[in-house]
């Protein structure tokens, strides 16, 4: 063998063993899963995030045959468990399982955060709590356009409970907005929680409240729903969604800030280098939200159980931030 066709035949040998012991030298999508994922969740335990979290785990470890950790990284409002996320191994072995909004966006807001939405490639939104706009049931308001039309008529007669800096308050003022009033219309009252609030329609110290449908339910004989803040109507409360009222009264309609919005993300980078890997991952959560069995234990534990995917879930993060910003900035 002449020294030309050696250096070759090491080279080749040389290259071989190489891949074989690089893990970078064979595509992500042959890799994945890992042998461990962990879910980074940016609030305390106990919480909708949390039990959402460990819930998915759970199934989605056997979806995958790999198993998945869940770690409790609070603080700043998410900020902490965020910043966290972004700084662990981009290669699919760490998620972002917390509520993905509109916790990033607040921070990024309200913090000098050193990332943006796009850093994340959001996988979907499980569990999300959107706002209903509700009056005391006592009170003569069949339709939205009736309490509209009334707080038109008598400005400031009107009062409404919400609880300052939600996605209630914001939709407040968006639905002012679009029915040509602003909140100078109606007695805005501001409640630091949102049990406070809903006791004080539920008891006619208010007329209406605008905020999350779920925890509404609670008070539910005592109000009235009017509208629903979101895109499809809800199965729990028999009230047309907010454009729908508006499309009705003549207005045009708007798009709403979503409640909070349990689920997952990825990093970006994760989903451009792999995405293979990427999709295997949306292909195994998406499995797991079919399945009857475990959607209905987590129904039975008034856990949200939805399939926005990642392009819806994407588009409501994006859109909602354009609101934020704007309300942020006033």
């Amino acid at each position: 063998m002449n020294l030309t066709k050696r250096a070759f035949t090491a080279v080749t040998l040389g290259t071989a063993l190489a891949a074989a012991v690089s893990p970078l030298a064979v595509s992500a999508a042959e890799n994945w899963p890992p042998r461990q994922i962990t879910f980074v969740v940016a609030l305390g335990p106990g919480g909708s995030a949390d039990r959402t979290a460990r819930a998915l785990a759970q199934r989605l470890q056997e979806e995958l045959d790999t198993p998945i950790s869940v770690i409790n990284q609070q603080g700043g409002g998410g900020h902490v468990g965020h910043t966290y996320f972004m700084n662990m191994p981009d290669d699919g072995s760490y998620f972002l399982a917390t509520s993905i909004h509109p916790y990033i966006s607040n921070a990024i807001l309200n913090y000098d955060a050193d990332y943006t939405l796009e850093d994340f490639a959001f996988i979907n939104g499980q569990w999300n709590d959107f706002d209903i706009f509700a009056v005391n049931a006592e009170t003569p308001y069949e339709s939205l356009a009736d309490f509209m039309a009334a707080a038109k008529e008598n400005p400031g007669d009107l009062s409404v409970s919400v609880v300052p800096n939600s996605s209630g308050a914001i939709n407040l003022s968006l639905a002012l907005e679009a029915f040509g009033l602003t909140e100078d219309d109606v007695n805005v009252v501001t409640y630091e929680s949102g049990g406070a609030a809903r006791t004080a329609v539920a008891g006619g110290q208010v007329d209406m409240t605008v905020l999350a449908a779920d925890g509404t339910l609670s008070i539910a004989e005592y109000v009235r729903p009017l509208a629903y803040a979101a895109d499809e109507r809800s199965d729990d409360w028999d009230a047309p969604t907010l454009d729908e009222a508006l499309e009705a009264s003549g207005h045009e309609p708007v798009t709403t800030l979503a409640g909070s919005m349990r689920g997952l993300a990825a990093h970006a980078t994760f989903k451009e280098k792999h995405p293979e890997a990427f999709q295997e991952l949306v292909d195994a959560y998406h499995n797991v939200m079919m399945d009857e069995e475990f959607v209905a234990s987590l129904e039975a534990q008034d856990m949200g159980a939805e399939w926005l995917g990642p392009e819806r879930t994407t588009e409501i993060v994006m859109s909602n931030y354009e609101i934020l910003t704007r309300f942020a900035g006033e």
